[in-house]
């Protein structure tokens, strides 16, 4: 990471207005109904189809719902809309604003939604039976913390679902190479990838932090957490979408990664799926085949 340790109020002032993540999805009139509308299309739908699969949106209704680093709202909304108890928060007031908003056009209720740092939450431990938290923890400057933050609020079997950035074909070939190498970032920073990570990552660059996790490093963050699931997903630009109206993969490059399950080595997302009790796993295929059920 840095050597110069960033401040939650650096994060604070960075990810404020036009660095709100999707509002760049719709040219429709900004803070309106049909906007919302077609940021969500587009998140479920093009920039992000396995969230609209993995998420659960339908299967938690009368559970307390806690959503970190909410954005504009659009997966609080998700759950709010069948039924969940949604807790939002951010940690700013734009993002405050536009998820208030994005509830009241819709004319659904919510809990609450505040500023908060997911490094030190304003609630009690074991208050929530779902925690989600997608894109958020990398970005934080002690993402221990924040996962314990997570664990803590939790009920004794309550569940997260948590994405962070991976190493996938993106950060090898466009961050490391692309970026680090060919452009010099790595040689011009003194040999610091972290920095490269930083300046190079989000839509406007120049983030305080931005970490890419092995799964190694997510399977000591979430230690505490007995059951854990730990996925990859996301080709991303140029497979997923056209970045800035440039070029899409043709459709059989898509179906062939489809076929072998590429995303799984060459995605850019590690989806988390970390549960507070222990759940035993399934059986084997020796238990399947030799056992009676």
């Amino acid at each position: 990471m840095d050597k110069k340790a960033i401040t939650i109020d650096e994060v604070k002032q960075y990810w404020g207005k036009k660095n709100i993540p999707q509002q760049w999805y719709s040219k429709r009139t900004p803070f309106t109904l049909p906007w919302f509308n077609e940021l969500a299309y587009k998140r479920y739908k093009i920039y992000y189809e396995y969230i609209k699969n993995e998420m659960e949106f339908e299967y938690h209704r009368g559970e307390d719902v806690l959503e970190i680093g909410c954005g504009i709202g659009t997966d609080s909304v998700e759950y709010a809309k069948y039924g969940a108890n949604v807790t939002a928060t951010d940690l700013g007031p734009d993002q405050v604003m536009l998820t208030k908003l994005n509830f009241n056009l819709r004319n659904l209720p919510y809990k609450e939604v505040r500023e908060a740092n997911v490094e030190a939450l304003p609630f009690k431990d074991g208050t929530f039976d779902l925690v989600v938290c997608l894109g958020v923890i990398h970005h934080t400057p002690d993402t221990q913390k924040a996962v314990n933050e997570m664990f803590r609020v939790l009920k004794p079997d309550g569940k997260a679902i948590v994405t962070v950035y991976a190493r996938g074909w993106k950060h090898y070939i466009k961050r490391c190479f692309i970026h680090g190498i060919l452009r010099g970032k790595w040689f011009r920073y003194g040999l610091d990838w972290q920095k490269v990570y930083n300046e190079v990552t989000e839509v406007h660059g120049g983030t305080p932090k931005t970490a890419i996790f092995t799964k190694r490093e997510v399977q000591k963050l979430f230690h505490q957490f007995p059951t854990l699931e730990i996925t990859k997903h996301r080709m991303g630009e140029f497979f997923d979408y056209r970045p800035y109206n440039t070029v899409k993969l043709p459709r059989w490059v898509n179906n062939l990664f489809a076929l072998f399950d590429l995303g799984a080595m060459f995605g850019d997302q590690r989806l988390i799926k970390a549960q507070k009790a222990y759940f035993p796993k399934e059986a084997s295929l020796f238990d399947v085949w030799f056992k009676h059920y």
